[in-house]
């Protein structure tokens, strides 16, 4: 008899009904709690997901640079995902996902490097075209006219290279992972399309740029806009007008001269400042693409 009384000694419960069933109770909430920690495989992914929801939400007034800074950050976010030991679980046995992702991201960094490079060009130009509006030199001002309008074209085609990326996970592909995966490459096509098509749309024929969503609108706070290089295009057009007609008052020429350089100082902060943002979107896009390729190199 002194051996069972052990035993039960042995397992004795803080409850005082010695019911053997009482056992199963703490194995089964132990079995629960470590279950809990794995049910959420990606930490970090309710915070990109916040990200996202920021950035769609951006749909008033604002500035176009705005939604690539939230780009960015974005992009960000999302390469910390990709640095997750379950990422890697995840994708390593998907590699059809990432090699689609990697031919998306070689063509988001193709663009993103086109539009660094036509920022970099139109600055030039706006460098250029002040020294013409000092000295009144109509083939400098309809030399510029022509690159800004040359430079908006090249910027346009950019919508149709993002458009030619499909993208992202196939149907099977249905976790937090795929999803966030979808969203991220949605968020790229959407953010750029709209900037590329605001900008291009303020250089081109029409100067029609898209004032609508990821905060596209006219200068605020201590930055520039794409309006800025509306005004200027319109101001240059009007100073190449002026000159042909002689009859025009020097003192209202020399006005329009002036208000046309203040607006030419504001586009060229206007175009540095774009310059830098998508330079940094084009950085942000690169090492993503590296983790990427980080993941199938281990698949």
């Amino acid at each position: 008899m002194a051996r069972p009384y052990r035993r039960t000694v042995s397992f004795q419960n803080p409850t005082p009904n010695p019911n053997p069933n009482l056992i199963l109770i703490p194995k089964s909430k132990h079995v629960r709690s470590i279950s809990l920690p794995c049910g959420r495989t990606h930490p970090l992914i309710p915070q990109l997901r916040d990200q996202f929801t920021d950035l769609r939400s951006r749909s008033g007034p604002g500035r176009v640079v705005d939604g690539l800074t939230r780009l960015k950050s974005v992009l960000d976010s999302f390469d910390d995902v990709l640095q997750l030991p379950q990422t890697l679980d995840s994708l390593s046995s998907k590699t059809d996902v990432v090699e689609r992702l990697l031919e998306d991201f070689l063509t988001f960094v193709d663009v993103y490097e086109v539009f660094h490079v036509s920022m970099l060009g139109l600055k030039q130009e706006v460098s250029s075209a002040q020294m013409g509006i000092r000295t009144m030199d109509g083939s400098n001002l309809g030399l510029y006219v022509k690159a800004q309008k040359k430079i908006g074209s090249e910027i346009s085609k950019l919508i149709s290279t993002l458009e030619s990326t499909t993208t992202a996970t196939d149907e099977e592909f249905h976790d937090e992972l795929g999803g966030v995966i979808n969203d991220v490459h949605q968020l790229v096509v959407s953010v750029s399309k709209t900037v590329f098509d605001s900008v291009s749309g303020s250089l081109g024929p029409g100067r029609k740029p898209v004032w609508a969503g990821f905060g596209v609108g006219k200068k605020d706070g201590g930055g520039g806009g794409v309006e800025e290089i509306v005004e200027v295009v319109k101001g240059v057009e009007k100073l190449m007008e002026s000159k042909k007609k002689k009859k025009k008052d020097k003192k209202e020429k020399e006005e329009m001269k002036r208000e046309v350089l203040k607006r030419m100082h504001e586009m060229e902060e206007c175009v540095g400042e774009f310059e830098r943002v998508g330079e940094r979107v084009f950085r942000s896009l690169i090492t993503t693409r590296v983790s990427l390729l980080n993941i199938l190199t281990h698949a």
